[in-house]
């Protein structure tokens, strides 16, 4: 049972006057709420504080920076602050469904074993379009070897996770000086510390903006997220076997590669798919994944198309 424990909601908000108060709807509408919920501004210059000051009760603190820290220092802002014995993330602009909260807790405290649990997400876009379940066809793995798996592929949105606060506090919570992918970055480290647990309920909507696409610039992507793998990679290097490696490396460079390849950037994902086959990843896929989209077969498609409807 979770009654019991203490339960903190944490809210990084910069510049959320049009999305705060939805997610703050929804964190409200919790068929089990949490004891407290910390929502940080993080040097708004619109109207964020003023709207969250205007819902402040004995549950909501408001909680400033001194000056814009970006999202994982805010929400290190608000694990210090936090005093629940369980953190539950939530952006400004995403939104929980009722009995998120209520189902992840009774799976945390189900396992002693559990660092924390994660839920699916359906993303919408812009227009309010439901695009379906945020990380798509991806393999799920929990229990104490998941750290393994995300280090290939994220399969774990912030705002779906609840975790024990004191393994988040050991972990060293989320590293201020990634740019992108300290999210990822912390659940690696969970997932080192204990189980990952998963709902399989998609108990989150995750809406994304307008500026979303900027978080998978390949050129971010290689300065940060890879060289964070890396670090990893190295860290464990004691367990995790050379075909271990080979896998991870493969898997996240094909990624990349076809972010940069569906984006334009062709001679670039090619290149980066082409190293991840070279490690032995998905060869014939990856081949065919490339002829498909090779340039002389895109043009040779259009002519075709275009004829077609003449």
């Amino acid at each position: 049972m979770s009654g019991g424990l203490k339960v903190s909601a944490v809210i990084p908000a910069y510049n959320s006057e049009g999305t705060i108060a939805r997610a703050l709807r929804s964190v409200f509408a919790q068929t089990r709420p949490p004891d407290e919920i910390i929502v940080v501004d993080d040097g708004s210059t619109d109207q964020t504080r003023n709207i969250v000051s205007a819902a402040l009760s004995d549950r909501i603190r408001l909680v400033a920076t001194p000056s814009r820290m970006g999202a994982g220092g805010a929400r290190n802002v608000g694990i210090a602050a936090a005093g629940g014995d369980v953190i539950a993330f939530l952006d400004s602009d995403d939104e929980w469904l009722p009995t998120k909260l209520e189902l992840q807790l009774e799976m945390l405290t189900s396992d002693r074993r559990l660092a924390f649990v994660a839920c699916a997400a359906r993303s919408i876009s812009t227009e309010g379009n439901d695009l379906g379940d945020t990380y798509g066809l991806r393999r799920i793995s929990t229990g104490s070897e998941a750290w393994k798996a995300l280090l290939a592929c994220n399969f774990v949105a912030t705002p779906a996770v609840v975790a024990w606060r004191r393994h988040v506090v050991a972990a060293g919570g989320f590293d201020e000086a990634l740019k992108i992918g300290e999210d990822q970055d912390l659940w690696i480290r969970l997932a080192l510390a204990g189980s990952l647990g998963y709902v399989p309920e998609s108990l989150v909507r995750v809406h994304l903006r307008a500026d979303s696409l900027s978080s998978w610039m390949l050129d971010d992507l290689l300065a940060y997220t890879m060289p964070m793998i890396e670090r990893h990679l190295s860290q464990q290097r004691l367990r995790l076997t050379p075909s271990d490696v080979r896998r991870i490396r493969g898997e996240r460079l094909n990624r990349f590669g076809r972010v940069a390849y569906v984006r334009g950037d062709v001679v670039r994902g090619a290149h980066l798919i082409a190293r991840s086959m070279m490690l032995g990843y998905q060869p014939i896929e990856s081949t065919l994944y490339l002829l498909r989209g090779a340039p002389p077969l895109l043009w040779l498609k259009r002519q075709f198309e275009s004829r077609a409807a003449g």
